[in-house]
């Protein structure tokens, strides 16, 4: 079988002809099989060629949800599959991201703690979120252990400054228990330091 025609399409994919047939293949398995015009490329080859096509397909389409939703991999593979994406394919395709380091779940999960405890969430709080998201035990604990303590004071001086409003009118006391109890709600283990 010869390659008998080569056209670029849009973004880097490209029209390969071959005994009349027409193939879309993405630029990086037209050029890892090296199928150029008269090339000659065997039924076997070809056949690897469009399950390799396939799996650059799908690394893209991860790739492209982890940059614009910030999501997992739990995430990203739950997101291929439910597009009918087989789940050893999903795998493979999240795996090669992440030993090519394109995805970094610890990086992600560091962001994502940060933000939390700037919206005023404690470490109990952030912990449980991120377990939500499915984030491994290690790379949560490993995102709480590198929360800057100004992250966590902003956080705090939020939620003081809120509860105060909301709780102001009410005795000492009853203004101390309240800030205590909505301290603890939002995950924070010591309470009020204010």
């Amino acid at each position: 079988m010869i390659v008998s025609r080569l056209t670029k399409c849009k973004e880097s994919t490209y029209e390969v002809e071959i005994e009349k047939k027409v193939y879309v293949l993405d630029e990086e398995t037209v050029l890892k099989y090296r199928l150029f015009k008269g090339y000659e490329i065997s039924s076997e080859e070809l056949d690897e060629c469009i399950q390799s096509n396939e799996l650059e397909t799908i690394k893209k389409k991860a790739y492209s949800y982890y940059l614009k939703y910030q999501k997992n991999t739990y995430e990203i593979i739950k997101y291929l599959t439910d597009r009918e994406v087989a789940y050893s394919l999903a795998v493979e395709a999240v795996h090669t991201l992440e030993d090519k380091g394109l995805i970094n779940e610890v990086l992600l999960a560091v962001g994502v703690a940060g933000s939390l405890a700037r919206n005023s969430n404690g470490i109990y709080m952030i912990r449980h979120k991120l377990k939500n998201r499915h984030f491994k035990n290690d790379v949560i604990e490993e995102a709480i252990n590198q929360l800057t303590e100004e992250d966590v004071e902003e956080g705090k001086n939020k939620l003081y400054s809120k509860a105060i409003k909301k709780y102001g009118k009410l005795s000492s006391y009853e203004q101390k228990q309240k800030l205590k109890e909505v301290f603890y709600r939002h995950g924070y283990p010591e309470g009020i330091s204010s």
